[in-house]
C-alpha cells in the first residue's frame, strides 16, 4: 500500500510491501527500487533539494540514476548509504538487529548514525554489522538478490537462521521443540508466493519433523 504525507509543501510517499510479497517503485529522478516483504520506502515525489534522500525499513534493492549534482542518501535506522549513481542492495529491518549492504557495481559509503564510523565498498563487495561495528568482506554469490525476482535463497544456511528469515518474510512466529532439526544445514531456492508452509514441506523431505499452524500465525515445529 502507500500513503502520503504533506508537509510544508514537501510532499512525502510511503509504499510498503507486506509479508510474502515484493513491489517495484520508479522514483521521480528514475531511479528503480525493489522492496522485499515486509519492508517499505518513504520518498518525496520530486527530489527538489542538494541531496536526494530515502528513508528505508526493511530490505531493497537500488538501480540509482547517476546524478553528480545530487547524492543519493538512503537513511536507515542505523545508518545511512550515500551514493551518485550505482546498484545495491540494503537490508535493514528495524525489528532485526542484523544489517548490510552489498554493492553490486559503482560506488557507496555506508556512514553509522551513531559513532559516525564509515566504509566505502567497492563493486562486488558487502559490509554488515558486527558487535556494533562494520566488517567488510566479498559478496560471496549473487543468489542472494534473486528475491528481486519472487525467490528465497538459502545456501548452507543453518536451519534456525533459515526459519528466522521465514518469521520476517512471513509474518508468522515459529517455535521449535525438536532441536534435532536446528543441527542441520540446507540449500535450496523456494518461489516467495508459495509461502511459508511450502517450504517446511520441502524441509520435511529432508528431515524427520511435524508442525502445526495456528490461526495466529503460530507455528510449533515437533
Amino acid at each position: 500500500y502507500t500513503k502520503s504525507h504533506d508537509n510544508s509543501n514537501i510532499a512525502l510517499q510511503t509504499v510498503y510491501a507486506p509479508e510474502g510479497q515484493r513491489a517495484e517503485v520508479v522514483l521521480s529522478d528514475g531511479t528503480k527500487v525493489w522492496l522485499n516483504a515486509k519492508s517499505s520506502i518513504t520518498f518525496p515525489n520530486q527530489f527538489t533539494n542538494n541531496d536526494r534522500i530515502v528513508e528505508l525499513n526493511g530490505e531493497a534493492y537500488f538501480d540509482v540514476t547517476h546524478d553528480d549534482a545530487k547524492k543519493f542518501v538512503v537513511k536507515t535506522e542505523k545508518y545511512q548509504v550515500m551514493v551518485h549513481g550505482t546498484e545495491f542492495n540494503v537490508h535493514a529491518y528495524g525489528n532485526s538487529e542484523e544489517f548490510e549492504t552489498a554493492l553490486i557495481k559503482g560506488s557507496v559509503e555506508v556512514v553509522s548514525n551513531f559513532t559516525k564510523e564509515s566504509i566505502m565498498l567497492s563493486p562486488n563487495s558487502r559490509v554488515y554489522e558486527d558487535n556494533n561495528r562494520l566488517v567488510l568482506t566479498d559478496i560471496e554469490s549473487q543468489d542472494q538478490f534473486l528475491w528481486k525476482k519472487g525467490i528465497l535463497y538459502f545456501e548452507n544456511q543453518d536451519v534456525n537462521d533459515l526459519f528466522k528469515k521465514l518469521e520476517l518474510y512471513y509474518d508468522v512466529k515459529i517455535e521449535v521443540k525438536n532441536k534435532e532439526i536446528l543441527t542441520h544445514q540446507y540449500t535450496g531456492k523456494f518461489w516467495t508466493k508459495d509461502g511459508v508452509e511450502h517450504v517446511l514441506k520441502v524441509l520435511q523431505l529432508r528431515h524427520n519433523f511435524k508442525y502445526t499452524k495456528d490461526d495466529m500465525n503460530n507455528i510449533t515445529i515437533y
